[in-house]
């Protein structure tokens, strides 16, 4: 793989305003992206990982202020507060892949109507070139013909046709990276892996590196050069694939790992973690995982750890760990 630094996300954290209480939704986040390179991001529902990435590209809500961060892209330094800024690469350098694509398509504009206004955001692109592009983005996702699918309405397309859609939109700006945002939810299996082999096929064909978002841990096994694992708004673990699933140092991603039902004749109930994610607005003090943890010391309840390195690639955030 190659090792060519991309992009590089230092200290993001994200304040979200609800009502009257503002909470913060991510904190310290920290990401590098290689070429070529699929990172995937892990954890449960409303551990922050959307927030996170959607901040990358200024995605988010009304409601949602950066409070502090960086970008660096290809040696740039971009504000995620700076809107102007974010409009520079939002689209252009970085391509978001929503989760649920019939959320995000127009009811009433063809898929040929919404991949054209995609290309035609870039300038002096003239008729014949359009057409070109349309034809050559749907056949690359393979809705083809091409001439059929210009013409058809998103109800009228299956869910994995839909988010092929969208990938070919998210393809018309010519971007170096594509965020994936849980892109094969609601899929069913084989759907679900022929989307990720043509984000693969995608990736060679044209350089591209992936930011992948996901829950699935058994997902991210067949593709991910490195994951990222977060924990109520905070990074708790990340590494190659190789490091974080042979040898999961945080007893969150340890219970994530157990979680994924084993071929066995003597399976009779599916492995949990106790508990839930902490709502945003009543984080416990101390390790935000200790209330669930199998590990947890009185420290923990007091003192959040930091990320300690393990390695020149290996990061736990983890009182077990600060003496290795």
């Amino acid at each position: 793989m190659n090792n060519k630094k991309l992009l590089e996300v230092r200290r993001l954290s994200v304040s979200i305003q609800l009502e009257d209480k503002k909470i913060f939704a991510v904190h310290n986040f920290e990401l590098t992206l290689n070429q070529r390179e699929v990172l995937a991001i892990i954890g449960e529902s409303g551990c922050g990982k959307t927030t996170a990435v959607q901040a990358i590209t200024g995605l988010g809500g009304k409601n949602t202020t950066i409070v502090d961060g960086e970008i660096i892209l290809e040696d740039i330094t971009f504000s995620p507060q700076n809107e102007s800024q974010m409009k520079k690469i939002r689209g252009a350098r970085i391509s978001y892949i929503f989760q649920d694509p019939t959320s995000y398509l127009n009811p009433i504009l063809t898929i040929g109507e919404q991949i054209e206004e995609m290309i035609l955001a870039h300038p002096d692109v003239d008729e014949k070139k359009k057409i070109d592009t349309l034809h050559r983005l749907l056949e690359l996702v393979e809705l083809k013909p091409p001439e059929k699918f210009l013409w058809l309405y998103p109800h009228q397309l299956s869910g994995g046709m839909n988010q092929r859609a969208m990938i070919a939109m998210a393809l018309a700006s010519n971007p170096k990276i594509l965020i994936a945002d849980e892109p094969t939810t609601n899929l069913d299996y084989i759907t679900e892996l022929k989307i990720i082999k043509l984000l693969l096929y995608l990736k060679n064909k044209f350089d591209l590196s992936i930011i992948f978002i996901t829950h699935n841990i058994s997902l991210i096994e067949k593709f991910a050069d490195n994951i990222v694992v977060m924990y109520a708004g905070r990074i708790v673990e990340k590494g190659t694939k190789e490091e974080v699933l042979g040898n999961p140092l945080h007893p969150y991603t340890q219970g994530l790992l157990d979680c994924i039902p084993k071929i066995s004749h003597n399976i009779k109930q599916l492995n949990t973690i106790t508990g839930s994610v902490p709502e945003l607005s009543s984080l416990p003090t101390g390790c935000k995982f200790h209330p669930r943890c199998r590990y947890v010391m009185a420290r923990c309840l007091e003192e959040e750890p930091e990320l300690y390195k393990l390695s020149e690639t290996h990061f736990s955030r983890c009182y077990l760990l600060h003496k290795i």
